[in-house]
Formats: structure tokens, sequence, C-alpha cells
């Protein structure tokens, strides 16, 4: 998919938004825009062609027009579509066909005491919203003009500054605190499960505390880091007990479990047949 990407700062400029309606048989008219043209469908759907290229564009997603490239509706809409349209403008910027999938990738430069940190914001050119609520109530707060405040232009800058960076995070699929934490014990457990590991050594290596890592790790993968572990111990004694023929003793030692009771327990408690049974049956299936 194609991506529009800017460096910055500076952020894209806000200069227009509305709300607009389409009937059945109604199509958009042929135009060309010097500035982007962000078009999000709230219901129905839109028959755009953009320098040659058709699109459909349904109902939850969003089609970016570049500057300079005629666009026009190629079919009449269905049935009445809803949309809200914005015009932005950034004369710097470069397109390309991957947007990336590390969102570590955004950030290009350091900065200084001097000069600020350079990043990269990259949006796909067309997409669909997962959060469709926040979107249209960002959408509705750009194109409400009943507040009289001074500062109303400013306000609305940064609200789709908001929006411009929420599409980014939903394409990149940038992690939350929560994700970013959980992924962290993750990494840190399959590492170290072999050993007697404790959540107070996970504590220290990770620098957080033994209760948020609980909580994001139950949040991101419904289970407690001494869950992860045990899971990845067990996963380990199935990948022993099948190519090996250590003593269940020597296998729950090399899988960081003191207790070859406990280990057997453990095991029947997470696949449903004793370690022993285990490697009986995949010996049958291998002859």
């Amino acid at each position: 998919m194609e991506h529009i990407i800017f460096t910055i700062p500076p952020l894209p400029v806000l200069i227009v938004c509305g709300e607009g309606v389409f009937k059945r048989g109604e199509k958009h008219v042929k135009r060309e825009y010097p500035v982007f043209d962000l078009l999000y469908v709230i219901k129905g759907e839109l028959f755009l062609t953009e320098d040659g290229v058709p699109h459909r564009v349904r109902q939850g997603e969003y089609i970016i027009l570049v500057p300079g490239l005629d666009h026009y509706g190629h079919q009449g809409c269905d049935e009445e579509t809803h949309y809200f349209w914005l015009h932005f403008q950034e004369t710097s910027y470069e397109l390309g066909q991957s947007g990336g999938k590390n969102w570590t990738e955004l950030k290009l430069k350091q900065g200084t005491f001097e000069t600020p940190p350079l990043y990269h914001l990259k949006l796909p050119r067309k997409g669909k919203v997962d959060q469709k609520a926040f979107i249209e109530k960002q959408f509705r707060s750009l194109i409400d003009d009943t507040a009289e405040n001074s500062d109303l232009p400013l306000r609305k800058q940064l609200l789709f500054e908001e929006l411009l960076i929420h599409l980014q995070k939903e394409a990149f699929h940038i992690p939350s605190a929560n994700e970013r934490v959980a992924s962290e014990a993750q990494r840190y457990i399959d590492r170290h499960f072999k050993e007697k590991l404790s959540m107070d050594q996970l504590s220290a290596a990770l620098h957080y505390h033994q209760d948020y890592i609980t909580r994001c790790m139950h949040k991101v993968f419904g289970i407690t880091p001494g869950q992860y572990a045990n899971k990845a111990r067990i996963l380990e004694a199935k990948r022993l007990l099948s190519v090996t023929n250590d003593k269940l003793s020597s296998i729950a030692e090399q899988v960081g479990i003191d207790d070859p009771t406990y280990f057997s327990k453990l095991f029947k408690q997470i696949e449903g047949i004793s370690p022993i049974e285990y490697r009986k049956m995949i010996k049958r299936n291998i002859e």
C-alpha cells in the first residue's frame, strides 16, 4: 500500500474541514487541488478515481488525495452517502510503497539542546479506521464553530494533529504503554524461564513495579507473568520429551523447575495429560 511520508517538524497545517452528503446516484465532481484532501465516509460508499486509479471508499474508511492529481467520482453512489472532508497543506512530502512495520522507524534524528528531533509521519493513502467513534468525534469537533474563543483556530490545529497521529498509530499498530511493558516482560521471560525466575528479578530487570508488570501482561495476553513462564517451560519440556530420553527430573530441572512432582502436575494442568503419557503418544506417532 502506498503511503504519504512527511518529515516533521513542521506538522501539516489544517486549512478547512466540512461535512457532505451525496444522494443516491450522485457522484463527486472532477477537480484538482493544490493541497491534500482527506475524505472519510461516515455512512454509505464513495467511488473515486485519482490519477486514473479507481477506488471504493466504504463506511469507516478514508482516502487522502494528493495535491496536483485530478480526482472525480467515476460512479454514482448506490445509497445516500455521508462523509467528512478535510483540506490540509504541507509542501514537503514523498510517496512510498511501504509505510514500514516497526514504530521505532519513525524517529529519524535525535534532537539537541538547540535543534528538535526529526520524525516521519507516514499515512496510508487509503485505510480503514479501527476506532471510528474517536475519528468521528475529532471531525465533529473540527467542524464545530459554535465556540467563539479567540484560540479556536489553534485548538482545531491541535485536534487535526491528533487525528493524523491517530491514523498513523492505527496503520503502524504503535503499541500502548501496556503493550510495550507486556512485550518487554515476554521477551525477558522467553530468555530466562529456564532459570529460577522470580517477580523481584523481573521487576529489577525491567525497572517497573511487579504489580504494574502483572497488570500489563494480564491486559495484553490474558495471563500473569508466572503463567506465561510456566507455559514457556512446558513448551520446552514437550520438545525435550520428544527429542531426548532424559528422565523427568532432568527435564524438569532443564526448564527451571526443581520439583519433579510439581513439574508433572503443572504439565498435566496445562496439557491435559502427564509427561509420561505425552512421551508415549509422541513415540507412537513416530512409529
